[in-house]
């Protein structure tokens, strides 16, 4: 009778080490998709810099290639100012700025988003380390 009792906390005890665990492991994948996610807006921002850069530089008068929608849709087209540039401040609303004033504005983003992935990477470190504590555990509930 204690034995069956004893078997069956050992039994209770690898339940719920098995629940944690794949619980742990499945908040582990999520923060890995978000710090996957925020990598690649930092990446799209630092491009957005350059070209900001190369407008300011050398912009007027060059010939580039615009993406208008569609994954393949690319048109030619001409710059003419190279003094402002419309920017997407949330939604569908948009804003005329200097090109200076935009690089801050994407400059603060990166920072901001950096600083955001640096927090995942800090849960997603504990995350790692409750995990590490959990499976010696579960073996040895599984030994027994």
């Amino acid at each position: 009778m204690a034995e069956e009792k004893t078997q069956a906390k050992v039994e209770e005890t690898i339940k719920q080490l098995q629940d944690e665990l794949r619980g742990l492991i499945s908040q582990a994948e999520q923060l890995r998709a978000q710090i996957a996610t925020i990598n690649g807006v930092i990446t799209d921002l630092f491009a957005a810099l350059e070209v900001l850069d190369y407008l300011e530089r050398e912009g007027k008068g060059k010939t580039i290639l615009v993406p208008i929608g569609g994954g393949n849709l690319i048109i030619k087209a001409k710059v003419e100012d190279v003094q402002s540039v419309i920017m997407n401040i949330g939604g569908t609303l948009n804003v005329e700025t200097s090109i200076e004033d935009a690089k801050k504005a994407v400059d603060s983003r990166i920072k901001l988003l950096e600083q955001i992935r640096l927090d995942l990477l800090k849960k997603l470190e504990e995350v790692n380390r409750r995990i590490n504590e959990i499976l010696p555990r579960l073996e040895e509930s599984l030994r027994q």
